[in-house]
């Protein structure tokens, strides 16, 4: 009996070692395969990294894309192009005009490069817009035309009582307006000499007046001209928008150093669109635009 029993505590421990071994083996697998499992999963989180750097990578696509941004830009420098033949620039229709607006003159005439007496434009032709109380004005034909876009947008806008005073002068007629603005100085108290010197400031001397070339008017619309014309909106509007039809205000504030006259608000000068813009862009009087760039701008 006793050898009974042993045998059978004998074959219990035989199982209870073999379910050890068992389960030791079935853990093992297991671990291992948690271990595969998690292999796999940083297999697939890796792998999926790099497409998700690549998704982010196509930021520089993005960037790309804003690279066209110079074409963009490019497209824009067009623009001068198409400004060359503007069309909605304009309230009026500017394509009879464009063609003078579009002409250049940057010939200078002023204290220190003066005209001939006899010289005489050789294509002067009447001013539309001259003063129904005053004689006929004429002017450099291309140069009339293109005030007669000036003006014309200028009445568009409400600014109808704008009328040309005054245009091309002869050198004789020159002579006439200087030696008259003389005799009123000397009839204040002024002696000849002061006279002269007081008239030069705001008038020219015979061959070296900017009118005889026919390229410039004096327009306001007071009784006389006033520097106070700069201040009402016309002569304002007249300021801001002379260089869109290739004409510049000639003798501006702050610029009586090197204009040598005070300024005038009334008195424009064409030079051609291209030059009234940088003219007008950069802030300078003739003089100074023709020591910076030259006689071809």
């Amino acid at each position: 009996m006793k050898k009974f029993f042993a045998q059978i505590a004998a074959a219990a421990l035989c199982l209870c070692g073999c379910q050890s071994v068992i389960n030791e083996q079935v853990e093992s697998e297991e671990s291992s395969f948690a271990g595969v499992q998690s292999e796999e999963e940083s297999a697939v989180v890796s792998s999926s990294a790099p497409e998700s750097s690549a998704a982010e990578s196509s930021v520089p696509e993005s960037s790309a894309a804003e690279s066209l941004t110079p074409e963009s830009s490019a497209a824009e420098s067009v623009a001068p192009e198409s400004s060359a033949a503007p069309v909605g620039d304009y309230a009026i229709d500017i394509t009879p005009y464009i063609d003078s607006i579009n002409s250049e003159n940057l010939t200078l005439v002023n204290k220190q490069h003066s005209v001939d007496a006899g010289f005489v434009p050789a294509n002067l032709a009447d001013v539309t817009y001259t003063r129904t109380d005053r004689d006929k004005g004429k002017m450099d034909a291309t140069a009339e035309k293109a005030l007669c876009a000036f003006l014309e947008e200028a009445y568009h806008y409400g600014y109808t009582d704008v009328t040309v005073t005054s245009a091309y002068r002869s050198y004789a007629s020159q002579e006439w307006y200087f030696n008259y603005y003389i005799e009123q100085e000397m009839a204040s108290g002024k002696s000849r000499e002061q006279a002269e010197a007081a008239v030069l400031t705001y008038s020219a001397r015979p061959g070296t007046s900017e009118h005889q070339t026919g390229l410039c008017v004096d327009m306001h619309n007071l009784p006389a001209a006033d520097q106070s014309f700069g201040q009402t909106e016309a002569g304002k509007w007249l300021a801001a928008n002379a260089h869109r039809f290739g004409f510049i205000l000639r003798f501006p504030q702050g610029k009586e150093d090197i204009t040598g006259y005070t300024y005038e608000p009334w008195h424009f000068r064409f030079v051609g669109r291209s030059h009234a813009e940088k003219i007008y862009e950069e802030g300078l009087c003739l003089e100074e635009y023709l020591q910076r760039y030259g006689t071809e701008g």
